[in-house]
């Protein structure tokens, strides 16, 4: 509905808006003056870093064909495409309260008519992603109580109770994907969906083989970016198990995903979470730091970049 200038000047903005928010995270990161990156051109280091490199890639390739496959009734896309289209998603949503842009960023790439149902079928995917998260953490938590129980004390949270509460949670989600239909009068009170039943119905017919391809993708994401994160772990020797470390890990991602957030804080947190967790078995904080935030500017901030240039490309395809 915008008009052409106006278009370009909103890409613009965004993409300016998007790189700004990198450079001030980088310029703030008090912990960097510390670190001598020498440590870094050894041939294991610059190995693991290409391995971590690559997972990325590998990520929201994952990604991507799940987007793919969540649309495919809906508009025929290839790959390439899907992938553009969820690297701009990046691109707006690492500025936006708990990345929601993403879902605008990414239905951008789909004709007008289809951009509803895009909606829909991109919160379809970020659910599943949820479920994921919830189903390993709380794994992760139980597994946690039972073989470090003289741990589960230093927080009041770390308890059977908790992980409770969350198990009762993750199986009311899970019920709620799979029955997405039951949960249709609820939708329809939503302004957004009231005008678009037909969008809204198709949501709900979602087939059951998609869903379970959904969640299956969800978590091999998940076991890829866990894996980028145990690997800059070594990579700044924090000394610690691999059990250990996918127990803490899937914990990060457990509580960064139940506590309400906006980007502008989610690296804090997740930073705040890593100390804590990680740091119960390792004393090493600076190297728990770098961790954390690396994994998150090779999985957001350098995708953001990418996808800047496809969201600006897309942009003045559009206005064409």
């Amino acid at each position: 509905m915008l008009k052409k200038p106006h278009k370009i000047a909103l890409g613009i903005i965004l993409m300016l808006t998007s790189y700004s928010f990198i450079i001030y995270k980088i310029i703030h990161f008090e912990d960097l003056q510390y670190f001598s990156f020498t440590t870094l051109y050894s041939f294991p280091a610059v190995l693991l870093l290409a391995l971590v490199f690559l997972l990325m890639v590998l990520n929201w390739s994952l990604e991507s064909i799940k987007w793919k496959i969540l649309i495919g009734d809906i508009q025929k896309i290839n790959f390439f495409y899907a992938l553009k289209a969820v690297f701009s998603g990046i691109t707006i949503g690492i500025f936006t309260p708990n990345r929601v842009g993403e879902i605008g960023g990414r239905i951008l790439f789909l004709n007008k008519g289809n951009r509803t149902f895009g909606v829909l079928a991109t919160s379809l995917g970020s659910f599943a992603q949820i479920i994921t998260t919830l189903t390993l953490g709380i794994l992760g938590f139980i597994i946690f109580l039972i073989k470090f129980p003289e741990k589960a004390f230093i927080n009041p949270i770390l308890n059977s109770g908790s992980a409770v509460i969350c198990s009762l949670i993750l199986l009311f989600l899970v019920w709620t994907f799979f029955n997405i239909k039951k949960i249709t009068p609820i939708l329809n009170k939503v302004s957004f969906f009231r005008n678009r039943e037909s969008q809204l119905n198709y949501f709900t017919e979602t087939k059951f083989n998609v869903l379970i391809k959904s969640l299956f993708l969800s978590f091999i994401r998940y076991a890829v970016f866990s894996t980028q994160f145990y690997l800059l772990l070594l990579l700044f020797d924090v000394q610690i198990t691999i059990t250990q470390a996918y127990i803490s890990i899937s914990l990060i991602y457990l509580f960064a995903t139940l506590i309400p957030t906006t980007t502008l804080i989610e690296l804090g947190i997740r930073g705040s979470l890593a100390i804590f967790f990680i740091g119960m078995f390792s004393e090493n904080i600076l190297g728990i730091t770098f961790s954390t935030f690396i994994v998150w500017f090779i999985n957001l901030a350098i995708p953001s970049i990418i996808g800047s240039v496809f969201f600006i490309k897309n942009k003045f395809d559009i206005s064409n």
